[in-house]
Order: C-alpha cells, then structure tokens, then sequence
C-alpha cells in the first residue's frame, strides 16, 4: 500500500492572493487522509487485535508508512500498552525462505526513519509550493502567452530539468570543428596496423602539414624505430553487485529501457518473486547473503546453467568490492525462470539482473595487453606512437554477462583501466626493439617510391582529419 496521509497547508494559507510566498516557511502543516476509506478500513480492521506486524517495504517511506497505519490503530487494539505488541518485519524478497526468517526475526518499527520522511515532506510541500506559486504570479505578469495556469516547481525534478534543458541548449548550439593529427600507418607480415600518435590532435592544420614536411625533407631520411615491446597480463574486474542506480544504467545502456519502466518493471518481478527489493543503494552482499544458494536456484537454466555449475563445482566464487549501506542487499534473482516463463521486459530485465548476479561472483576476466612503441626521431618529442593490441587469456566473467556496453567506472587503481577496455582486441605480429621502418607519403602512388627493409616492413605517415 502508498501513503495513508499527505500534508498540505491549512486553509488559512491556501489564499494565493493573500499570502506571501516567503510565509510559507514558517507556516504549520495538517495530515489529510490520502484515502478516508482506507483509514476507516485500516481502523475497523484493528478493533479488538492482541497483536500488529508490519509487513511494509523496507525502506524510509515504508517505514513511514508503518506509523501511519499505527495511527490508525494503536487506539483500537485491545489492552494496555498496545504498543508492546506491535512488531515489524524486515524482508528484502518475497519468497517463502526469505518471508519465514523475517517472521522468525522480528523487530520494532524505527520511528528515527519515519521521522526523516516527515522531515522531507515538509520540506517538499514548503519549497514546492512557495517556489510555485512565486515563479507562476511572476511569469505570468511578463509574459502573457504562457499556456499553463500553474507554473509548477518540483524541488527535484526542476533542477534536474535545468540539467537537461543545458544539456540540449548545449546540443543545439554545438558547432563541431575539423581538426588534425598524424597517421602512421605501419605494413608488416600483410597486415596494416594504425599507431596512434601520442602528440594529441591539433585544429591547425598547418602545424600538422609542417611536422609531416618535416619528416620526409629529413637527411639521411628519417626513419621510424621501435624502441619498446611490452606485453604482460592484466586482468579486467568482474562487475560489483547491482544496486538501484546501476540496474537503472545497465537497463538503459544495454536494454534500451528508460528508468520509469525499468523500475516498474523490477517492482513487478519482486512483487512476483523473482528479484529481491529493487530500491537498494548497497553494492555489497552482507555477509549473512547466501551465494551458495542463490547459485543453485539458477544451475539448471539452460542459458547460463553448465557456468554455474563448474562456478559450484570449483568453489571459486566470491564478489569483491562493493559498499553495503545498511539498507537492503543487492539486487538479486530469488528464484529460477525458465527462458518462456517471462516475457517482453520483465524477460530481459530478469536476464540483465541474473547475468549480473552471476558475474559479480565469476572470476576476473584476464587478457594479454601489448604495447609497441615506436619513435620518429626527426620529430622530437612529438614523434612518439604506439600500437596496442590484447588478447583474451581468460574470458572468466564475460562468459556469462551478454551486455559488456555497460557496467562500473573503471576504478583508476585497478589493473585494467578505462583505456584498456577500449583497446582493440587483435594480436599483433613479432616487434622487436631497433626494428626500422622506412617512411614514405601516402600521397605518394608508385610502390617503387616505397623504401623497405629487408624484412619488407614499412610504413607510411600522413594527415588524417576528423571533426569534433
């Protein structure tokens, strides 16, 4: 259930003529019943009990909502103390394992977390309403062609919507710009492999055309020389548990789900038993979570169930990172769905949410990474490039999780860094340090105007433009 009561001014503020703004904030505020058929329902119902438990959602406004209905009630119970016999229960899922520990476990109402939604009611009836009615009398007395009786301010959504609003001015008002860097282009063993040139790009164009005239007007002819191979093993982070902001992301990036179903959807396969509470701010599974269990539920599915079973038959799954804030675990599947037991979104988002699952407690996926460095001394300090490539050595979560266009910031300390996600996955031919490549220009047609070694290695160096 919602809300029992709402705030809202008492009639002697209601006056938008009368009032000012600014007297808002220091005006009272009476509760009103959402529904007046619900208290009396709420209250006909608690006549005579002995005994209250509360099974609402466990978050702040649940808990709120917990006292709300206690108001209707405590006076209605049977005895002393009525109080003393009001119990809560915590629960994070609804399925029969998780409802019998919250029966077995319960514990009092938190009156500390009901009283901070008081506090932020008040706040949002007070600004929202002085806000509104102060920027509605406002523009309406300069502009006369407003099309809305009530200019209405959120104090959320509008600030949010002043981000989006910059954002699209932004957009709208862009202009892009060419600019220019150098393209060196090494040929070895049949393949053409792209160096990048460490100098950055530049918007004059000029500047670049004088560091490619540079090169070729260099005598002896300048030379292209490979100065560094390194090649060693890095691993790429599986994913930390999935809290509430980053299912939003993840439904969004790789989905195409906008938050508002998403998180429609995710309530609704809670409220059906298959995910575990969706409004979660922890990215940490508490140590009392069963990944053993949780595990086992999805070991026959025959999308991902042969990798959680050698995930159980090895042993080797644990999450790593990750904060828990004290309020509900992770988002989790709580029981298994066949591939045809869901469908449309609830299906997919079922799916995103197992995966995860499933790779926050994989191993690190592992890859090769080399680096070849390569320097035109005729150029300076500008003359620096390198060529990547990586390898698959391990592929350990990324077996399992589909969508790899989404997931956590790479953390700065970690060994596989944001660059390395977006290196190209090739394998590189044989470098050797002191390995020379004779230049020649692009531009340049006839192969017989192209100097090679004797290992028929070569390269070329030009301009390349692309717009920004």
């Amino acid at each position: 259930m919602g809300h029992v009561y709402n705030v809202d001014f008492p009639q002697s503020y209601q006056s938008w003529d009368t009032v000012d703004p600014a007297d808002l904030f220091h005006a009272p505020i009476v509760r009103k019943p959402c529904k007046g058929s619900v208290v009396k329902h709420l209250s006909d119902n608690a006549k005579g009990v002995n005994f209250i438990v509360l099974w609402l959602d466990c978050d702040r406004e649940g808990e709120n909502i917990a006292f709300e209905v206690l108001d209707c009630c405590l006076d209605r119970m049977e005895g002393n103390s009525p109080y003393d016999r009001v119990y809560r229960a915590y629960f994070s899922a609804i399925n029969p394992s998780d409802i019998q520990k919250a029966y077995s476990t319960l514990g009092k109402p938190d009156k500390n977390q009901s009283l901070a939604v008081d506090a932020r009611q008040e706040l949002d009836l007070k600004v929202g309403v002085a806000f509104s009615r102060f920027q509605t009398r406002y523009f309406q007395g300069r502009y006369g062609d407003l099309d809305s009786a009530v200019l209405s301010y959120g104090p959320c959504q509008t600030p949010t919507l002043g981000f989006c609003v910059k954002r699209h001015v932004d957009i709208e008002t862009f202009k892009p710009e060419p600019y220019w860097l150098m393209d060196l282009s090494v040929y070895k063993r049949g393949r053409v492999l792209k160096a990048q040139s460490n100098a950055g790009r530049s918007f004059n164009q000029n500047k670049i055309n004088t560091l490619i005239k540079t090169v070729f007007e260099a005598s002896p002819p300048a030379t292209a020389i490979v100065t560094s191979v390194v090649s060693k093993q890095k691993k790429q982070g599986r994913p930390v548990p999935l809290n509430t902001v980053n299912l939003l992301k993840a439904c969004s990036k790789a989905l195409g789900i906008g938050p508002h179903s998403a998180m429609q959807t995710a309530e609704r396969l809670y409220l059906s038993g298959y995910l575990s509470y969706p409004r979660t701010e922890s990215t940490a599974y508490p140590k009392s979570f069963d990944i053993n269990g949780s595990l086992k539920t999805q070991a026959s599915d025959s999308r991902w169930g042969n990798y959680v079973s050698e995930l159980l038959r090895t042993g080797n799954y644990k999450a790593k990172g990750g904060v828990d804030m004290g309020d509900h675990p992770p988002i989790t599947p709580c029981r298994a769905a066949g591939p045809h037991e869901l469908s449309g979104d609830m299906s997919r988002v079922y799916d995103l949410v197992t995966r995860h699952f499933i790779a926050s407690v994989s191993q690190d996926a592992v890859w090769q990474n080399t680096k070849v460095t390569i320097d035109i001394e005729a150029l300076g300090p500008k003359g620096n490039f390198t060529i990547k490539g990586k390898q698959m050595i391990s592929p350990g979560f990324l077996a399992v999780l589909l969508h790899k266009e989404y997931g956590d910031e790479i953390d700065e300390l970690a060994e596989y860094s944001k660059e390395d996600e977006t290196e190209e996955v090739q394998n590189l031919p044989e470098f050797k340090e002191g390995e020379t490549f004779y230049l020649s220009n692009p531009k340049e047609s006839s192969q017989s105007k192209i100097a090679t070694v004797s290992t028929g290695a070569r390269a070329t160096l030009g301009t390349k433009v692309r717009i920004f």
